[in-house]
């Protein structure tokens, strides 16, 4: 048991080694933020679509029927969206009086205007996203640990590509952070606070949820992580990342190459 939460604990703090790539200095070039951001959220919509949103209508299908379980599902991911955007409505554009004041009463434009608009939404991202990735690494745990303790050969593979897998995901937390603040070790806590996500499930999970939790919420649960990943990369990221570009590719190249790193790390997954 102690080996199977060591090699989840490892996979998880692989987040952590993604966000230390996301605070490095030559992100504070426009450039390279442009690409990190869109990284990000190229990472975010291929886990969201190629991966939570088959699981979510497999799991709900098999519960409810081909037909229910997708309208379950949608209903799922309409629901994560909202979540996310209640949750984005509900952080302050700015850490100063005077900005949230202007939030309150309308003003957000002029805030924006004075800088502190943007830097605050690249913030805000990076704080929702944290939550979201805490929430898409708690049944990673729960896989990994299981698949240690039934077979260690199994853990193993399971704990090399999911480390694999959470790098990207240390990037998407840290790169909008730091833009923002400046500050590496807020960007650091936050990745993590995301990361620790990871052996917590597996500990509840084994204890609670393995017997206990239904089918139908596993499904449930993913969906609405997908909603809520894609709602952060489209409204987000992808606006950020086109407004710090310096070259019009940029955010492109970003976009593919973070959907192309996700892409492989889920098919290392799969083949495991």
């Amino acid at each position: 048991m102690l080996i199977a939460l060591i090699l989840t604990t490892v996979a998880g703090l692989a987040t952590v080694f993604g966000g230390f790539i996301g605070v490095h200095k030559s992100m504070e070039r426009p450039g390279r933020l442009s690409v990190m951001l869109a990284f990000a959220a190229g990472a975010m919509l291929c886990v969201s679509f190629l991966d939570l949103a088959p699981a979510a209508s497999d799991s709900l299908s098999a519960s409810f029927g081909a037909t229910v379980g997708m309208v379950v599902a949608f209903l799922s991911f309409v629901c994560g969206v909202l979540i996310v955007y209640i949750i984005d409505r509900l952080i302050p554009c700015s850490n100063s009086v005077k900005c949230a004041i202007r939030e309150e009463r309308g003003c957000a434009r002029q805030c924006e205007r004075e800088g502190g608009g943007r830097k605050m939404k690249l913030l805000r991202s990076g704080m929702v996203i944290a939550v979201i990735m805490a929430i898409h690494n708690f049944p990673e745990g729960i896989v990994t640990f299981t698949g240690a303790i039934h077979d260690m050969s199994l853990g193993l593979s399971l704990a090399f590509a999911i480390a694999l897998h959470n790098i990207p995901e240390g990037i998407s937390i840290a790169s909008p952070i730091y833009a923002a603040t400046k500050d590496k070790f807020k960007a650091i806590k936050y990745t993590i606070l995301s990361a620790l996500a990871e052996p917590l499930g597996a500990l509840v999970g084994y204890v609670l949820l393995i017997n206990a939790m239904p089918e139908s919420m596993h499904g449930i649960i993913f969906a609405a992580t997908a909603g809520m990943m894609t709602y952060i990369s489209m409204s987000e990221l992808l606006p950020s990342a086109r407004f710090h570009s310096t070259r019009r590719r940029q955010p492109y190249l970003g976009t593919s190459t973070g959907a192309g790193v996700m892409a492989m790390s889920l098919i290392v997954i799969n083949i495991t």
